[in-house]
């Protein structure tokens, strides 16, 4: 039996992964474990004990300093194990930089070391790997793709790595209601009966494909209306709307609740989803739009590539085409038995693949993996040694160029006592 820090915004934060963390927590104490779990949030002065106080912490990681500054900087000074949900967690570094965080500099330095040649101009946010710190630092690290892991080892991360599923967020039941009131949601805004409802979800900023959506708009049927749910995020969506010209087959929704969220997933007839660049992350509304069974078209790219051929439609990588998009779309509209067929096979692998049962027992694998690291009776004699190599100014950049965790400061690190520490 172990003491966890569970460390992660919790509802009701209004954050995706508030509400993944959630269900993730739900999953755990249905496996029965005899774990003791310390759900960690708001973050106060307690936070560092109760880290400290457990055998092993988890942290959530996302790409927002207002929500995850202050797990990141727990996570690298007080190392366990890290879930990543952004493989480019640049907001987040930069956000550090802002806050004046004595991390943000060494996380920039330690990412440019190991970016690709020619990352600074790339046009890629993947191109430099801006949680090198974070992974490297970490006693383990949770991803939910296997694209994801490759991404990580590639460029040199040696932290053990589990792939977890996302899992579905919502109970059977939970969705069933919602679909329930698809007739209720869907008058909000459609015109007639027989109007098919495109839909975006989440936040609406300019990697989804909206832009190009809204060009493809004019060339859709004349029954295809845009339905736009969620929130602004750093995008000017309504000149958008008024440039295309479309603006009145197109309606937005902000601000909504979980509930309304996944009705107004349920009310759709196609969601589009679509990532440009892509970030390595694993939608969560994706996920969600899946459980409900709602036809969705996605970016032949990442980690939507790992989602099963038949349970969703795929347009081309890179910017979205308008035309195939809005081929994509009228063929769709056009077939209601393909669309039924289509989500449902969404749904059978939304629910084999995709369960919060799934999702723990990968958990609670990670958890076990640090646990029996530090369990190692060698460590300690081993991680005094190091630590004296480290006092001399031996850094992982002596022995290798690269991301790996150098034996020496990775014997150090897991000592925990204090250290002399590179990042100030």
């Amino acid at each position: 039996m172990a003491d966890v820090a569970f460390v992660s915004p919790l509802p009701p934060e209004r954050t995706g992964i508030a509400t993944y963390a959630a269900t993730v927590l739900d999953g755990i104490a249905a496996t029965g474990t005899e774990d003791r779990i310390d759900r960690v949030w708001p973050m106060d002065r307690r936070s560092l004990t109760r880290v400290r106080e457990a055998d092993v912490a988890v942290y959530q990681i996302g790409n927002n300093v207002e929500f995850h500054g202050d797990i990141y900087a727990l996570s690298v000074w007080n190392p366990g194990v890290v879930v990543l949900h952004d493989l480019a967690i640049d907001g987040l570094i930069w956000g550090l930089g802002e806050v004046k965080s004595p991390l943000a500099a060494p996380a920039r330095a330690e990412a440019m070391l190991a970016a690709r040649a020619g990352a600074a101009e790339a046009d890629d946010p993947l191109a430099i790997p801006w949680c090198a710190q974070l992974v490297r630092r970490a006693r383990g690290v949770i991803v939910h793709s296997r694209f994801a892991r490759d991404y990580l080892e590639g460029f040199g991360c040696r932290t053990p790595i589990t792939v977890a599923p996302h899992p579905v967020v919502e109970r059977d039941a939970d969705v069933e209601r919602a679909r329930a009131r698809r007739g209720a949601t869907r008058v909000q805004v459609a015109r007639h009966a027989d109007e098919i409802l495109v839909g975006v979800a989440g936040d609406l900023n300019a990697t989804k494909g909206i832009e190009q959506l809204l060009q493809a708009l004019p060339m859709t049927a004349p029954a295809v209306r845009l339905v736009l749910v969620g929130r602004k995020a750093g995008w000017d969506l309504d000149a958008a709307i008024r440039a295309s010209g479309a603006g009145d087959r197109v309606t937005v929704i902000r601000d909504v609740d979980d509930d309304e969220f996944l009705a107004w997933l349920c009310a759709f007839d196609v969601l589009v989803n679509l990532r440009f660049p892509h970030r390595g992350e694993t939608s969560g509304s994706l996920v969600r739009a899946l459980h409900a069974g709602t036809p969705t078209i996605v970016s032949a790219v990442g980690t939507y590539l790992e989602v099963p051929d038949d349970a969703v439609v795929r347009i081309a990588p890179g910017p979205p085409d308008p035309v195939e998009l809005a081929s994509a779309i009228d063929r769709l509209a056009a077939d209601d038995p393909a669309r039924v067929a289509l989500g449902e096979r969404a749904r059978r692998y939304a629910s084999e693949e995709l369960s919060p049962a799934r999702t723990a027992t990968a958990y609670l694998r990670a958890i076990g993996g640090v646990l029996a690291l530090e369990a190692d009776p060698a460590r300690t004699a081993l991680a005094r040694w190091a630590e004296a190599l480290r006092s001399f100014g031996v850094a992982p950049h002596h022995v290798e160029r690269g991301l790996g965790i150098s034996y020496a400061d990775a014997l150090a690190e897991m000592h925990g006592a204090p250290a002399v520490r590179r990042h100030g």
